[in-house]
Order: C-alpha cells, then structure tokens, then sequence
C-alpha cells in the first residue's frame, strides 16, 4: 500500500508569536517517523509531509498528497490545532473521496468518540506501536480490524472502540524511525552557540508524576527507558547520515533515570561523538556530578517547569520541587556553561496579581536565568486541571469552550478569582515585558531567535509599555525608559 502521513501547519493564525513558534517550535513529528518506519518495515511505500516545516499552505497540501496517490492517509494532531487537522480531512474526502483517513495523536487519544468526526474513517488512542502493524496487516489483507485493539472506526454508522491499545513493555523492539522521509535540512533552532540543524530523540516513555496540568494519557505513567547503546547509536546513525549534531531529547524528564542518562553520557564522551543536545527535567534531579557529565557530553541548554514561586499554587498543582532545587539548579547549570529556561505559567488554580508579582520579581532578579518563558495555564483536555475548571474548584471558571483557543499565548481559556481571561492576556504581556526590559536578557533572544525576533521583542515592550499593561515592571526601569526617552 501507499501510506501519506501528515503534519498540518499549525501556527496561521498565531500573528506576532507565530514567529517565535516557527523558530522554537517547528519540530520533526517522530512520532509519524516512528509509524513510516513500522510500516516500511512491512513493506510500505511511505511518505511524510510536515506542512509547518514546509510551510505549506493548505492547497498545495491537498495537491502533494493527491499527487502522492495514496491507498491510506494519516493526520496527527494536538487539541490546539485540531480544527486545523479536521478542516484538512474535510477537504481531503471532498478531493479524494473514497481514501480512508485516519486521525491519531493526543485529542483523539483522550476525547475518543467525541473527536472522531465522520471525515475520519479511522482513530488510533495512546501508544500505536502495536496497533499501527497489527491494522495494517489486516487492511491491506481485507480482513476484519475489529480485533485490533486501540482504534475508532464505524460499522453500520455507529462508532466502535476496540478498547484500550496493549502497550510495549520492551521500547527497545521499536524501529529507528524513519527520518529519510523528513525535510531534515530544514529543522533549525536558536541557542546560544548560534543557529543549529537539529532532530529530535526519545529515550524514556512515560512519566510518573502527577501535575495537574499534564495529561499522561499517550505514554501512561510508567516509565520504560531505552538501552543506553541503542540511544547512542541512534545518535552515530543521525550523524553520519544526516550530518545532524545537535539533538533535542523529548523525554519528559530527561534526568529521571539517573543511571541510564549518565551510560547515555559516557558512552557519548568515550566514543568522542561530538555533538550537543537540550532536554527538560525537574531540578530537583540534577546535582553537580550530573550536570558536569551532561556537560561534558555536549548538553548546552535544559529546561526548568518553575510554573510559579507561590507555595500554595505549587501545592495545588503538585508541583514538588522545593522552590530552593531551581536556585541551586540555576547556579548549576550556569557554573557548566549550560543555557538554562524557566517555564511558568499564570492562571493557575489560587492565582491573584500578588502571587503573578512575586513569581515576576524572583525572575526579574535573578540574573542566572537568562530566559524565561511565560505562558497563560490551559486546561487541556485529560488533565485534571481541566475537570477543577469545569467544576469550579478553587475559583476557576472554563469560560471557553473552542478548542482552538487552546493556546498559551494571546489568549486564556479560564478566569481565577477576579482575573478574567483579558486580565490574564494583559499580564502575560506584561510579564514579558517586566523580564525582557533587562539588557542582559536581549543577547539570548538575538542569538536564539535572530535579528527580528529581537526586533519583535522590542516591539512588544514597547506596546506594553505605551498601553499601560505593564503593571509589573518596577519604577527604576520605568524612570530608565522615560529618561532615555527624553534623552532622544
């Protein structure tokens, strides 16, 4: 058969940011290179086209998968850009009637029957390692795919869930997914060693902790972690076909097993395999034997979720990370040279403008964290941050119910307390201009997101300043810019 998967261009629509989202965001889909790889391996002809790397607009789309000719199409999509994934499906059995479409990723695998639209003719939830071969050996057959388990499809009009997919118990059994099919010339992002080519790498499924905001929905909360020789030949491979050296590991913690990310590192320094990764982790699971071997590896940035400095936020969340581990963290990755990001977010459960002030000082002050990233709380769907706003638990209220708005940037799903859903988009920028008023913060933006993200940035500070919403910078700076100004 003839398999099409496809990657949607997801950031029309998103102005200003959708600059930074191209730049930051614009990512490889392993996940559909891991399923071309299952299905070359049975004998496939697969392509993928990833329509936000290409940046394809939705005709030309519809015009390079028709040409393609395919027996089967496959859509992936996140909540945020659903509707995106469903106006293409819509069109696609409009032009190619008759070709069955199949819709996968996280809203199908947590919404089920109330995503599956009639434009898909297929839905696969959670982990298709085993689903994905299984189907398609039945379909290309023309047997019944009823006992496949983990799919959505119709019989006689009516939806049927074969229940929940059996998941992989030995990741290592995965193929190496399929990145010849993949653009891979074009996936690039900012650090602060300049601009790199880069892919991305999974070394862990799964995570066990219990943030409110996080749905575990796809991977579960068991961990399983690959061998640490096959991540390090994966990476060789990725070298040495590609030319590729700069990898951003997706897992959800990349310290979490200490033992097999510090194998992952030796194996990478005794081998003298020169390249350089990023990752995310709690920072409470880093230390300083940990961190120099990361270092040494060619990790050069690391991702902190700080979410908020308020303990009692933090409690509600579940966040449990002293709020001491990300100054020590901080301090630490800086000692090795190591680009560090703070993740946090306004809107939370027990949310005031007190508690959005205090998270902003202790940003705006600390001089190691040269970056730092504030998004608006969004109650996706499978989280339990979702169920405490529908049932208004902690003074939440989901005053939006488009999907589609989704997003943590320009706009806000909830309202808290007194923060509506304008109050907490005029603080988010006025968070951001609140940090990114400080000179020693603009050479990280410049190196990460170029010349114009850094005009873009400068445009944004001075909208949130002239429009009065930035409540939260302090007096010296705002007497700085007023000086400067008449200077001029």
């Amino acid at each position: 058969m003839r398999i099409c998967l496809l990657y949607p261009k997801w950031t029309t629509g998103y102005s200003i940011i959708a600059h930074f989202a191209k730049k930051g965001a614009t990512w490889p889909p392993l996940n559909l290179a891991y399923l071309a790889a299952m299905a070359e391996n049975a004998g496939h002809a697969v392509r993928i086209i990833d329509a936000q790397c290409e940046d394809m607009s939705p005709g030309h789309l519809l015009d390079e998968t028709g040409n393609f000719k395919p027996d089967i199409i496959g859509i992936t999509s996140t909540t945020p850009f659903h509707h995106v994934a469903l106006a293409l499906a819509k069109e696609l059995k409009h032009r190619l009637n008759g070709i069955p479409i199949i819709i996968g990723g996280p809203h199908i695998t947590v919404l089920k029957e109330a995503a599956f639209d009639r434009c898909f003719d297929y839905g696969f939830v959670g982990e298709a390692d085993k689903s994905w071969p299984l189907f398609l050996e039945r379909y290309a057959n023309g047997r019944d795919v009823s006992d496949v388990k983990g799919i959505l499809f119709r019989k006689k009009g009516e939806i049927i869930f074969t229940g929940e997919p059996d998941l992989i118990d030995n990741v290592d059994a995965i193929p190496l997914p399929a990145r010849h099919l993949l653009k891979n010339n074009k996936y690039k992002i900012g650090t602060l060693h300049g601009t790199k080519n880069f892919t991305t790498i999974m070394t862990t499924r799964g995570c066990p902790y219990k943030c409110i905001f996080c749905s575990t929905k796809v991977f579960g909360k068991k961990t399983k972690s690959r061998s640490p020789g096959l991540v390090v030949d994966e990476i060789k491979s990725v070298v040495n076909e590609f030319n590729i050296r700069h990898f951003i590991f997706l897992d959800d913690t990349l310290t979490l097993n200490r033992q097999n990310i510090l194998e992952i590192c030796e194996l990478l320094i005794n081998g003298k395999i020169k390249i350089t990764f990023e990752g995310s982790t709690r920072a409470n699971l880093v230390d300083e034997e940990l961190v120099s071997k990361l270092a040494a590896a060619g990790l050069i940035r690391l991702s902190f979720g700080l979410e908020s400095v308020d303990d009692n936020i933090r409690r509600i969340m579940r966040k449990e990370v002293p709020l001491e581990s990300y100054i020590q963290a901080n301090k630490l990755s800086n000692k090795y040279g190591i680009e560090t990001l703070n993740s946090c977010m306004i809107g939370l459960p027990g949310e005031t403008r007190e508690t959005i002030r205090s998270t902003l000082s202790f940003l705006r002050h600390s001089r190691e964290i040269k970056q730092a990233n504030i998004s608006i709380a969004v109650p996706y769907p499978g989280t339990e941050l979702y169920e405490m706003a529908k049932r208004g638990d902690y003074d939440l209220k989901l005053e939006v119910d488009d999907f589609s708005k989704f997003r943590r940037y320009n706009v806000a799903t909830m309202s808290v307390g007194d923060l509506s859903p304008s109050d907490l988009v005029k603080l988010q920028n006025s968070a951001f201009a609140s940090i990114y008023i400080a000179p020693w913060r603009w050479v990280p933006v410049l190196k990460k997101s170029g010349i114009i993200g850094l005009l873009l940035t400068f445009y944004r500070l001075i909208k949130s300043i002239m429009t009065n919403n930035a409540d939260y910078i302090t007096n010296k700076q705002l007497r700085t810019i007023k000086t400067k100004r008449e200077e001029k």
